[in-house]
């Protein structure tokens, strides 16, 4: 999937450099979801010590790494399918192409970067918009743990970037739905003072003042599905 595409979308090619295998997240999280494919795509982190940038793509089985002195167009980036399954994700658009389920998610940019996290399933099952709806949100909250440690190893302080974990996502997520506070907690078999804890955390990290808007926030970034 990622074969050639920094070669393709960085002008001097000489400063690509591959490796044989991707990084043992990437192998994981292929494993855990039961996926065909998964791939983390990054370009223009900005390196303030040198006045360059890193551009890099990883998958589970290959690697690739660009630094050059000026940021990629993105223009260039618009030819590429991955980077239109993301725009077309943020959308709220579900994405199933072929024999299997695909998408691609774009991740917060911090600096200015761009920064996309892609995935096919392997085929078969029945309810496929089923299947792939969950898989997006959680595959999302990965993406931002692994682009922020791809950003810190480039010298970008992620200090600030506080992910919703997945028990407040939960919880957001039942808020979302109707569900009051103890209902939620029914639900999910925990206290409503527990429910109501997860609620402020989610608040805090997604800087919102009420529930209603850090709902709000989380679907749009699409951590949550209503």
């Amino acid at each position: 999937m990622l074969a050639g595409i920094l070669s393709e979308i960085v002008d001097d090619r000489s400063t690509v450099v591959e490796r044989d295998k991707g990084i043992a997240f990437l192998m994981a999280a292929r494993e855990i979801y039961r996926l065909s494919d998964i791939w983390y795509l990054c370009v223009n982190i900005p390196r303030f010590s040198s006045g360059s940038f890193v551009h890099c793509a990883f998958s589970g089985d290959m690697a690739s790494q660009a630094i050059t002195s000026r940021a990629v167009p993105m223009h260039r980036l618009a030819e590429i399918r991955t980077v239109e399954m993301a725009c077309r994700q943020s959308d709220g658009n579900q994405l199933l192409t072929g024999d299997a389920p695909s998408g691609a998610v774009q991740l917060t940019s911090r600096r200015g970067e761009f920064a996309i996290l892609g995935f096919r399933s392997a085929p078969g099952g029945d309810d496929l918009d089923n299947e792939i709806a969950p898989e997006l949100s959680e595959l999302k909250i990965l993406g931002e743990y692994f682009h922020c440690h791809m950003l810190r190893r480039n010298g970008v302080d992620t200090s600030e970037a506080l992910v919703v974990s997945a028990r407040e996502l939960d919880c957001l997520r039942w808020v979302a739905a109707g569900k009051s506070a103890w209902e939620a907690s029914i639900i999910l078999g925990i206290s409503e003072r527990t429910v109501r804890f997860h609620l402020n955390s989610a608040r805090e990290k997604l800087n919102c003042i009420t529930t209603t808007q850090a709902v709000a926030k989380a679907v749009a970034q699409q951590l949550i599905a209503v």
